[in-house]
């Protein structure tokens, strides 16, 4: 079949009771390529991971996690699990206890395409979340649908007030930046960036990053 997207085998996957070993050895590689990447290039990042709803909830999924982290040195702090808010409005009783437990690690918690489903303010103020992610449905229109702007405005208004980092994804221009910093959002995610990188092309992309960040460095010291 070729390559096949996570947007089109994940819900399979989910179906057939695969996506906690799926997401395990996500989690696993993910931390073991950048736990070596970062040393390698003495440098400290974020980490994303998606998390499945039904990864999330499997009995084995914090002590799997923890166990990643210790065997690779990796930076709890410098972790952040996203998922959806349809994974918090399925059992919020199940979900709170094990929320609680990746905030006692210190891994970040980012709720992903907030404002797409059935977002509540009730729901924010529940979670134990530290950032909310703005959907590419609301990136993409922002400049020429006055709708879309008003909702990113407004999401960024609820996000500052509870003190939640806000992150826009899918950016693909710089006035879509602007506009967004203008908005005060805090993070950017998307193609105007980069595409998606395999390991090796991901090393020459952050070589080329330093070398122009130092370039920068060097003129402003000048």
């Amino acid at each position: 079949m070729g390559f096949v997207p996570p947007d089109k085998f994940i819900a399979i996957a989910e179906y057939c009771g695969l996506m906690p070993k799926i997401g395990n050895y996500i989690i696993e590689t993910t931390l073991k390529e950048m736990s070596a990447f970062q040393k390698s290039l003495n440098l400290t990042f974020q980490i994303a991971i998606n998390i499945s709803a039904q990864q999330f909830s499997h009995i084995d999924f914090i002590t799997t996690l923890k166990q990643s982290i210790n065997r690779h040195n990796s930076d709890p702090k410098r972790i952040a699990m996203e998922s959806t808010e349809s994974l918090f409005i399925d059992d919020i009783n199940k979900v709170l206890p094990i929320l609680n437990q990746l905030r006692d690690e210190g891994i970040c918690i980012s709720l992903d395409d907030f404002g797409t489903g059935y977002s509540s303010l009730n729901l924010l103020r529940t979670l134990a979340i530290d950032e909310l992610k703005i959907d590419k449905s609301f990136v993409d229109g922002i400049m020429h649908d006055v709708q879309s702007l008003k909702m990113v405005q407004n999401i960024i208004s609820i996000g500052k007030n509870l003190d939640l980092t806000l992150l826009a994804e899918d950016i693909e221009t710089v006035e879509q930046k602007q506009c967004l910093i203008e908005c005060g959002c805090d993070l950017f995610q998307g193609y105007h960036y980069s595409k998606p990188l395999l390991l090796v092309d991901l090393y020459k992309y952050i070589s080329k990053s330093e070398l122009v960040f130092d370039q920068l460095n060097l003129e402003s010291e000048r």
